[in-house]
């Protein structure tokens, strides 16, 4: 028994710091928030590549790939295209948003829960500002100039 014990006392601070990284990180709530945080950073990251993408059509590239529009997007910064306190704050206002719907959902569906009823409300609203997000991402790749994805947008827009 006391092996046990010096065994897990031995590191014990870092076991500690582990530990609580641990239950944060698989905690189901975390993982849907820097799920939806991950969203938002390629929504904006895309939304960039969009712009880059204009920008060098406005310089006179035919065409940008994909790549290029990527490569493009310190040349719009310095001009001014893409500023990154707007992207953040815009970022961090949608995340504000999406978190404060999900609260409100989680509360009707606890009041649903007390009455026994339905409680799908939550993972309805996930679900829905999920696709709300992909299809951003999606609508801001084909502004890029990634033709193929112009079906996907209508289809997905069919479905919302």
């Amino acid at each position: 028994m006391e092996h046990a014990f010096d065994s897990l006392m031995s590191y014990f601070p870092i076991k500690v710091v582990v530990g609580v990284f641990m239950a944060f990180v698989l905690n189901a709530e975390a993982i849907i928030f820097m799920s939806f945080a991950w969203l938002v950073f390629l929504d904006c990251f895309t939304r960039w590549i969009a712009i880059s993408y204009e920008f060098l059509l406005e310089q006179g590239e035919e065409k940008p790939s994909l790549w290029t529009s990527i490569k493009g997007i310190p040349a719009a910064r310095r001009a001014g295209r893409i500023k990154s306190s707007i992207m953040r704050e815009q970022g961090i206002a949608k995340l504000i948003v999406y978190m404060i719907c999900l609260f409100g959902a989680a509360l009707c569906d606890l009041i649903s829960f007390e009455m026994h009823g339905s409680t799908d409300l939550t993972n309805l609203v996930v679900s829905y500002m999920t696709i709300t997000e992909l299809l951003s991402i999606v609508e801001n790749l084909s502004d890029a100039g990634v033709e193929s994805l112009t079906r996907l947008v209508n289809r997905l827009k069919g479905r919302l």
